[in-house]
């Protein structure tokens, strides 16, 4: 789900590059012509460069924290471990209870 998350901002973040804004501003006041929110756009271009700007910023650095290895959580909770103690002499799955997915508790 991280890295969902984090290609989710990285990709939506280079969209909104403000080198990019040339090519897309008019193209979305194409789509919104005629409606108050692209005469809003229109009218406060340099309101929608800096907010631009902060989002690229924002967005580009918290998806590739979250596209890299720091952001990683222990995903051992996730799985069984094979308990190798057991009495019989054959393994048995640990179960754990905190596991958010019926499907991988069997």
């Amino acid at each position: 789900m991280r890295s969902r998350s984090g290609l989710i901002l990285t990709v939506t973040g280079f969209l909104a590059c403000p080198c990019h804004l040339p090519l897309t501003l008019p193209l979305l006041l194409a789509m919104l012509g005629g409606t108050s929110l692209g005469l809003f756009l229109r009218e406060n271009t340099g309101l929608i460069f800096a907010a631009a700007g902060v989002y690229f910023l924002v967005a580009i650095g918290i998806g590739l924290f979250l596209l890299s290895g720091s952001a990683k959580r222990d995903d051992s909770s996730l799985c069984c471990s094979i308990d190798q103690s057991a009495g019989d002499g054959k393994a048995q799955p640990s179960r754990r209870d905190n596991v958010p997915n019926a499907l991988i508790r069997r």
